[in-house]
């Protein structure tokens, strides 16, 4: 799920825009994955049948739905982290 510090940073070096987009896409998979994860613990085992196996195979589905709703923005939060991110660099740019 996290792609990985070195690479980010590398990307800031060249492209701090691309860099704090990748951040944010990653702040909102993450996030959604905890939700997923914690939906997952409300549901009846049904087609899962537990055990170590069947948590693994779900936690990586989840990985993969989170993984697809933060590359959709789908929940949005992902932007709103940008905003206010980005907000915050003009203030201190401008010193305020």
């Amino acid at each position: 799920m996290i792609k990985g510090i070195a690479e980010m940073y590398h990307v800031k070096g060249a492209n701090p825009d691309k860099a704090l987009d990748l951040a944010c896409r990653e702040f909102e998979s993450i996030f959604a994955h905890q939700l997923l994860k914690t939906m997952g613990e409300s549901m009846p085992e049904g087609l899962f049948e537990g055990g170590l196996a069947s948590d693994i195979y779900k936690d990586l589905m989840f990985q993969s739905i989170a993984q697809a709703i933060a590359e959709s923005g789908a929940l949005g939060i992902g932007d709103m982290v940008r905003q206010h991110m980005q907000a915050g660099m003009i203030k201190s740019e401008r010193g305020e």
